[in-house]
């Protein structure tokens, strides 16, 4: 998904950081052109300021948002605003298929991500709480429809 946002140390451009829900890497585009991103240590995005020097901002993520924050000359950037604790308790109610097994899991994460996705969207509030308890009742169907199967498969 992408996240359009600013950076005071670039009060005249416009960022835009696109992350990977499959395999979580993030790209960064300052005015629609993509950053290079370093392979020293921490892979910073090497950010041309006004002056051709190189600025690095190191990004990193939080466990349980996908989203992540860029650290740059040492001072933590929040990309976007964080999410509510109650926004983190409903959208991550998907999560508790983990009790059944890997199957649940990868369901309840997935749907879990969608969910914190869906949250950071525009829109009307209510509709967005429409699409996150549809999501889960989704997984919760999926798992309970996958599980069966592979049971009578099985037996």
């Amino acid at each position: 998904m992408k996240y359009n946002f600013q950076l005071q140390e670039f009060p005249n451009s416009n960022f835009e950081i696109d992350t990977s829900i499959w395999t979580g890497r993030s790209q960064l585009f300052k005015d629609n052109v993509r950053i290079q991103q370093s392979d020293e240590k921490g892979k910073p995005f090497l950010i041309p300021d006004m002056n051709g020097n190189l600025v690095m901002a190191f990004p990193k993520t939080s466990f349980p948002d996908p989203v992540p924050n860029l650290t740059i000359g040492g001072k933590k950037i929040q990309i976007v605003e964080k999410l509510k604790w109650f926004e983190y308790l409903i959208g991550g109610l998907p999560i508790l298929l983990l009790l059944g097994g890997a199957l649940g899991g990868a369901i309840g994460a997935l749907g879990s991500i969608i969910n914190f996705r869906i949250f950071r969207q525009e829109g009307i509030t209510a509709i967005k709480y429409l699409k996150i308890f549809g999501i889960i009742f989704s997984c919760f169907l999926i798992y309970l429809l996958i599980a069966g199967y592979l049971n009578n498969f099985f037996n």
